[in-house]
């Protein structure tokens, strides 16, 4: 857990209040708002797509690349070549490119970004959770010049956002009140609960699945065209549409519905619920796990497998769940490999992971929601360090090496303090960075009219920043 006293201590907030904020495709406007209702000082909106944002990194974008071509070997002095491959093998879109043209591509970034830190001087930046190179090395290069770089993401308590550090949690080390940590305790262990961004009834079957598919392909055409006609071919947005790279589905991936076993409750007979995981895939490519975890836990895929590989070996029942967003999106090659494993099956998507919970004993996860509503309902829970996670109620792996060992790790934790003591514990630190808002208030957003909603947030966001301030400012003077 990122306290915001540590995290943020060397940037003299208080002094210099200018926030930057980055913004992706239609949200500049709402954005801006937020910028303007903080309550802090001066903002400024940034975007790297033409005409967007106040400031628009396009033009320099491809001047920079331009230079970098022309290069035998692009390289910076601001990327060094084992960042540089880190950044490339992060980004679910530049790793599907030419190696040579990806590379020129975060060299010219790095220098874009690093010449506009310089001019803005910015205390602080604020954008949605990093997801692709562009933000990567925005926060890369702001790190250099001690600024940090704040992510905005929704938090798993309803109607409630937070800020984030590459998944760790900026926190303000306020205990929160007794009275709302049972309140949202509550919340969480519910057995309707839902994160709010997934879907709470849809139809998966062939049709909604070739829907879905045709859909995305001629949005891939239309955001081809656009790249032409916007004069920015290589940006992420219209490039991490397109179907070449390599996790995109394919029509052949409709024959998940066969792999789906409605009869998945007769496996639960196999073993007693001590030796039942629940594997809970992910959405996938994804910031989590493509920002989250280290290097080594990148081929993420491969993970999964060993770990289900050396579950089933120790005689385990699998029980596996796609995330009900991946319909139509996820190749079947992963779960055609898990499903040739011995005691495993595949939960149909319409089942609730809540269900799914009150009848295994073990979750294997990476950073998704599961992994918190596992420990919470008193399994235990396996995932990599994240906002949610703490070595005393998580079973916590970080490094590829980690994962052969989890069985075991399983066999030999146990959980000394009660249930409901856990729970509180866990809701507890959540609480410590979370603050009211809607984060999807950039929904139908009217920059003429405003929005309820999004002043309610900014301006729970402004007092939470301005908190974050002042800690920074009160432990920089006592550092000197």
């Amino acid at each position: 857990m990122v306290s915001a006293s540590s995290s943020a201590k060397n940037a003299r907030l208080p002094v210099n209040r200018k926030v930057m904020i980055f913004a992706i495709h239609r949200t500049a406007a709402w954005w801006r708002f937020l910028g303007q209702n903080l309550g802090l000082g001066e903002s400024i909106v940034v975007t790297d797509l033409r005409g967007e944002g106040d400031v628009s990194i396009v033009d320099d974008f491809y001047v920079e690349l331009e230079a970098m071509q022309q290069q035998e070997a692009p390289a910076s002095e601001l990327i060094s070549p084992e960042e540089a491959r880190d950044v490339i093998g992060r980004c679910r879109t530049l790793r599907w490119l030419e190696p040579r043209l990806a590379l020129a591509m975060v060299h010219a970034m790095a220098k874009v970004l690093d010449r506009l830190l310089a001019t803005l001087e910015p205390a602080v930046i604020v954008s949605f959770p990093i997801d692709r190179y562009v933000k990567d090395i925005l926060e890369r290069r702001a790190a250099s010049r001690g600024i940090p770089y704040l992510e905005l993401a929704t938090a798993p308590f309803p109607d409630m956002c937070m800020f984030l550090q590459r998944g760790k949690l900026v926190t303000l080390d306020n205990e929160p009140d007794n009275a709302i940590v049972v309140k949202k305790k509550r919340e969480l262990v519910d057995p309707g609960f839902v994160p709010s961004y997934v879907p709470v009834k849809r139809n998966y079957s062939a049709l909604r699945f070739l829907q879905t598919f045709l859909r995305y392909r001629a949005r891939s055409l239309a955001l081809k065209g656009l790249s032409w006609l916007k004069r920015d071919k290589l940006n992420v947005h219209y490039l991490d549409a397109q179907s070449f790279l390599g996790h995109k589905p394919r029509i052949k991936d409709a024959r998940i519905l066969r792999l789906v076993n409605r009869d998945w409750r007769t496996f639960l007979e196999r073993a007693p619920r001590e030796k039942r995981v629940f594997f809970g895939l992910q959405l996938f490519p994804e910031a989590s796990i493509d920002y989250w975890v280290d290097s080594d836990l990148l081929n993420h895929e491969e993970c999964v497998l060993e770990a289900a590989r050396a579950f089933s070996g120790s005689g385990y029942v699998l029980f596996v769940k796609d995330h009900p967003l991946q319909f139509g999106f996820r190749r079947i090659d992963l779960i055609e490999k898990l499903l040739a494993l011995r005691n495993t099956v595949l939960v149909p998507y319409g089942v609730g992971a809540q269900a799914l919970l009150q009848q295994t004993g073990v979750s294997f996860n990476f950073t998704g929601t599961v992994g918190l509503q596992a420990a919470l309902a008193g399994l235990k829970s396996l995932v990599t360090p994240c906002y949610y996670s703490n070595s005393q109620d998580f079973i916590e792996f970080s490094s590829r090496n980690d994962i052969a060992h989890l069985p075991a790790r399983v066999e030999s934790t146990e959980f000394s303090r009660p249930i409901e003591e856990r729970r509180s514990r866990i809701v507890s630190g959540l609480l410590q960075g979370c603050f009211d808002g809607n984060l999807f208030s950039f929904r139908g957003f009217s920059s003429t009219s405003g929005s309820p909603e999004a002043l309610r947030l900014a301006r729970s966001m402004g007092d939470f920043l301005n908190r974050v301030c002042e800690r920074a400012t009160s432990r920089a003077l006592i550092n000197e």
